[in-house]
């Protein structure tokens, strides 16, 4: 049950307070972000193993990766509903029990049809977690901290299929099995979740571990926050420029972020010939970079917002960059000849493409408070649209070409998107509707 103020004596009877709360909830949100992407990424980096054990060609190894963003994609804005109405602690938790089920279940897939339900399983669940995590964030953290908040949530993503390359893998090859190596996972999920039930807490005050001072400290976020006009219907920030723009940003963002989650292992493992093993320690590389980018990204945002930089300034700069960086060092692939130069420009590409992590601060600048699970949902589901096509694109280019160029190129194309949309945000006050 949620907790409130009249339980809170019996909660903490010993009287234990904690210093920096807020961050350790943000340490556990990296957590949940971590496990969701490992979770996610695992199938990617069993596919060589699945695709010959129950011969699947590359259509087919798209669609069934394709498969999980259908219900994903779907969940996000009634996923955002939710979060907004029954509040992230029970939607978090709800989604980390299902999500560990689905990915435990997996395990058990006999052909096709059984790894596409768990995969549309698996997005069901997995669908409201961000949108929680998001929403979180203007709760637990003040304005001048959110870049680094939403960049450190959002980078449990590539941390969580770096580690997930490492894990999964050395899982198969200890266990024997990548069926097992599923039911490993999917219960340390449902512990996770366990977890949530009795960490979290809705609002920081509700939190029998937050001390008098960062109470008062958090109790702030309200006059920060203070809102012009809400009267408005949540619909109507669509008659302005700035979503339009994020979603296309986040669009452009998601093409390549799915495309590299989905397709890289078998990338290297497959188009570069390397083995199982040393196809764990690319991934690693490669999404570790991520993290190290989505992290730098949010630093550097905070620290020049608090120097006096607009957010403008900063935002448009940095996320217009990131996308052209992305777009030169994926089209670049094309044009080296040895497997270490192309995974070391995709690890480049994946560096810049996780400034993008910062589209996670824009909704609570945009949107009032009340409004920000939906506006992130609307931001989240345009992505995952970008999820449910990659996939299949992909595997329609290599079975036709025996290549990869075509998805490079269409990679590059996509970090432009993401520099044109992020340029055309204003980051600097709420939208009056």
């Amino acid at each position: 049950m949620l907790a409130n103020k009249k339980q809170e004596p019996l909660e903490n009877p010993t009287g234990f307070k904690l210093p920096g709360l807020r961050w350790w909830m943000f340490s556990f949100f990296i957590l949940v972000m971590i496990i969701n992407y490992i979770d996610r990424s695992s199938i990617s980096i069993a596919m060589p193993l699945i695709s010959k054990q129950l011969h699947i060609n590359s259509v087919t190894i798209g669609i069934i990766l394709s498969s999980f963003s259908w219900t994903y994609a779907l969940m996000q804005v009634p996923g955002g509903w939710l979060v907004d109405k029954l509040k992230p602690r029970k939607v978090v938790a709800t989604s980390l029990i299902g999500w560990g089920i689905a990915e435990a279940l997996t395990g058990f897939a006999t052909g096709i049809a059984t790894l596409m339900g768990m995969r549309m399983f698996l997005g069901i669940f997995e669908g409201p977690v961000q949108n929680g995590a998001n929403t979180s964030l203007i709760r637990w953290l003040r304005r001048h901290e959110r870049s680094r908040g939403s960049t450190l949530v959002d980078g449990g993503g590539p941390l969580g299929t770096a580690i997930g390359g490492l894990f999964v893998t050395g899982l198969i090859i200890w266990l024997g099995s990548w069926r097992l190596a599923f039911g490993v996972v999917g219960a340390i999920t449902v512990l996770i979740g366990v977890i949530a039930i009795l960490f979290m807490r809705n609002n920081p005050a509700e939190h029998p571990w937050m001390t008098e001072k960062e109470k008062l400290y958090l109790s702030k976020i309200d006059e920060e926050d203070e809102e012009d006009d809400v009267k408005g219907k949540a619909g109507n920030y669509f008659l302005h420029l700035s979503p339009w723009m994020l979603l296309l940003a986040f669009f452009g963002y998601d093409i390549v972020l799915f495309g590299l989650l989905t397709w890289a292992p078998t990338y290297i493992s497959q188009q570069q010939h390397i083995s199982l093993g040393i196809t764990g320690v690319w991934t690693f590389v490669i999404f570790g970079a991520g993290f190290l980018g989505e992290v730098f990204a949010g630093q550097l945002a905070d620290f020049l917002i608090r120097k006096g930089a607009s957010a403008n300034a900063v935002l448009r700069t940095m996320l217009g960059f990131a996308g052209v960086g992305v777009a030169v060092a994926i089209i670049l692939v094309n044009h080296v000849n040895t497997a270490s130069a192309a995974i070391l420009l995709i690890t480049l590409a994946n560096f810049f493409l996780r400034w993008g992590g910062l589209f996670w601060s824009v909704p609570a600048r945009l949107a009032a408070k009340k409004h920000v699970g939906l506006l992130t949902g609307a931001m989240n589901f345009s992505g995952n649209i970008a999820g449910i096509i990659i996939p299949i694109l992909i595997g329609f280019i290599v079975q036709a070409t025996n290549s990869y160029a075509g998805v490079f190129v269409t990679f590059a194309i996509s970090g432009l998107l993401m520099a044109i949309g992020s340029i055309g945000i204003n980051y600097s006050r709420k939208i009056n509707i």
